[in-house]
């Protein structure tokens, strides 16, 4: 049996799943086809710089080490250093060759500066010493080594940093900073590049003991890139969410096409039918066959309220014929021996029931 619903909502359900269905379908076959284009950075020349510094310290002839040296990550007395010699080392490589020049230096800054209390550095003087004067180097393949060696007179620049506290009659920290400033540049092919690297010791100046510090290890990646289209891949979740979505219309329109029927409630005859059973209905009794009349002895009456008369009249029931399909429900009989009475809802009611004949 179909599930009755209204006529219009029927249609305009079907007719949406429809629609639903279509737009589904559409972002289904862009999603698969087209599924869009992205902006993406690709790196077309690839580098990476990498500098260290290691050093040693030398001592002078004294009676606490027995060996002449210490190397590195220790604290160092002072008094018993000699000089420190310090190995500077660049590396550069690259993911192809490329036409580059470069510079380097290496000076030592012995500075003078004081500290506050969140620990931020005020320079108050700064006198450069150049070790390695400058030096140009080219790049003509994927990678180039740059190695220098420097030794650091402590005794020295402790005497100099002394000497500039004592002439100025001022008080402060003092340091000494030894660096290499490499820079770099050129044209790869597919790009300017420039770099700026500078590994470095720092010594504190003028302390019982010492500890090295610095920026000791640089390791600088870079990349020139260039931005392309890139296309994206399919968003399998949306293509799963698109075909359930027109899966599940389908069937829906499957089961308001084979399981609905519109429903009659706009049908005015369903309506009458209706009003009739709900106001009379105690007084029908309904026949499984039809009932078998002779033409002479049939009076059609009028309207229902007609027959209900001649029923109370008579004291009979009101006979029809039952039938599943509403639609052929509409002839209702008071029978009185041989004669009969009887209302077509169709005479009546519609233009439909008109030219009709009836069989006995």
């Amino acid at each position: 049996m179909r599930l009755s619903i209204n006529k219009n909502l029927r249609i305009g359900l079907i007719v949406l799943l429809v629609i639903v269905i279509g737009g589904a379908s559409f972002l289904l076959y862009r999603e698969v086809k087209h599924p869009g284009f992205q902006e993406q950075s690709v790196p077309v020349y690839s580098y990476n710089n990498k500098a260290t510094v290691d050093y040693r310290v030398y001592f002078k002839p004294n009676d606490l080490y027995e060996a002449g040296y210490m190397d590195e990550e220790q604290i160092y007395l002072t008094e018993l250093v000699d000089h420190i010699k310090a190995n500077f080392n660049y590396e550069f490589t690259a993911d192809k060759a490329a036409s580059l020049e470069g510079t380097y230096n290496i000076i030592a800054k012995v500075q003078g500066y004081i500290t506050d209390r969140d620990d931020k550095i005020t320079k108050i003087w700064e006198k450069d010493f150049v070790l390695v004067p400058s030096k140009k180097f080219t790049i003509n393949s994927e990678t180039v080594s740059l190695k220098e060696s420097v030794n650091i007179p402590l005794g020295e620049y402790n005497a100099f940093a002394a000497k500039i506290l004592s002439d100025s009659k001022s008080s402060c920290e003092t340091s000494l900073n030894v660096l290499m400033n490499i820079k770099l540049k050129g044209d790869t092919g597919v790009g300017e590049l420039e770099e700026n690297i500078t590994p470095s010791l720092i010594v504190p100046l003028n302390t019982p003991t010492i500890e090295i510090t610095g920026n000791r290890e640089i390791d600088q990646p870079g990349a020139i890139e260039e931005t392309t289209q890139v296309q994206l891949p399919i968003d399998r979740k949306m293509v799963v969410i698109y075909g359930i979505i027109i899966g599940i219309s389908a069937l829906g329109i499957g089961f308001f096409v084979f399981f609905t029927e519109a429903d009659a409630s706009l049908d005015p005859f369903k309506k009458e039918l209706r009003k009739l059973f709900k106001k009379h209905g105690d007084r029908f009794v309904a026949l499984n066959s039809e009932i078998e009349t002779a033409d002479g002895n049939i009076t059609s009456v009028k309207s229902m309220d007609d027959l209900v008369r001649v029923a109370d009249e008579l004291m009979k029931p009101i006979l029809y014929r039952y039938s599943s399909d509403y639609r052929d429900i509409n002839r209702f009989y008071v029978v009185d021996g041989d004669n009969i009475y009887m209302l077509d809802l169709y005479d009546t009611f519609s233009e439909e029931g008109k030219g009709k004949t009836y069989t006995s």
